[in-house]
């Protein structure tokens, strides 16, 4: 039987590069976004499902409308991020948080019965750190996240469905890499900033949920990985004092 995927979130940024890592494997691939793109390609095995997040309406029964197309799912992958234009704390806590909680309930009926079976996250370091470019629904999201993560990985794990979450640091993505390329000031500072020496790339967060998407991690269950190249071990006084040139 086909491997099936459901990336939410998956036509844009990381969420893209996910669905070409379990395409790559051979996997059915439903994605999730509001709307399809007009570059989303014509390819066997792969469907888009329009829906909504910032109502609850927007996607009521599309796990049982997924699960129709393409047949019990073996991996659930939670890429989305509100992009509304209304009340920010409002629309993060919805998309963030509330369509994350009903997505995962709503899907976890759909799951094959045997076999490797995994529900990945994208979260972020904000979930654990404080940074002025998010707000604070953004922050709160990201840390409910990682709660859910631990929840659902002791409720669902009982039934052979690992849970795991991973937490970028920025990273390069299609979207955004001209950006930061072109901007030699700030890629200096995160050259300074990072053990690594160099900013992430979605492709390496994608590499990232592939594992704990497979066999590969299938006693890992319940964990919140950061994906930051070393930033979150190095003591803040002691960038400080490099940056200060101390």
């Amino acid at each position: 039987m086909t491997t099936h995927a459901v990336v939410v979130g998956g036509t844009r940024g990381l969420g893209r590069v996910v669905v070409e890592r379990f395409l790559a494997r051979g996997c059915a691939v439903s994605v999730v976004s509001r709307q399809r793109p007009v570059d989303f390609p014509e390819q066997t095995g792969l469907r888009h499902f329009p829906a909504d997040l910032e109502r609850c309406e927007g996607y009521a029964g599309l796990w049982d409308r997924i699960a129709e197309a393409g047949g019990p799912i073996n991996y659930l992958v939670l890429s989305q991020r509100f992009r509304g234009q209304g009340d920010p704390w409002a629309g993060e806590i919805q998309v963030g948080l509330t369509a994350s909680r009903d997505l995962i309930e709503g899907f976890c009926g759909h799951f094959a019965a045997t076999g490797d079976r995994a529900i990945g996250v994208v979260s972020s370091v904000y979930a654990e750190f404080v940074g002025s470019s998010q707000p604070v629904g953004y922050h709160m999201v990201k840390g409910g996240l990682n709660a859910m993560v631990r929840h659902y990985a002791a409720t669902l794990g009982r039934r052979g469905i690992r849970v795991n979450a991973i937490m970028p640091l920025t990273y390069l993505k299609q979207e955004s890499r001209a950006f930061y390329e072109q901007n030699e000031r700030l890629m200096d500072i995160y050259r300074r900033l990072v053990p690594l020496g160099r900013l992430g790339t979605a492709e390496e967060s994608a590499d990232a949920l592939d594992f704990l998407c497979s066999a590969r991690s299938s006693f890992i269950n319940g964990q919140c990985l950061f994906l930051d190249g070393g930033v979150s071990v190095v003591w803040q006084e002691e960038v400080a004092k490099a940056f200060a040139g101390l």
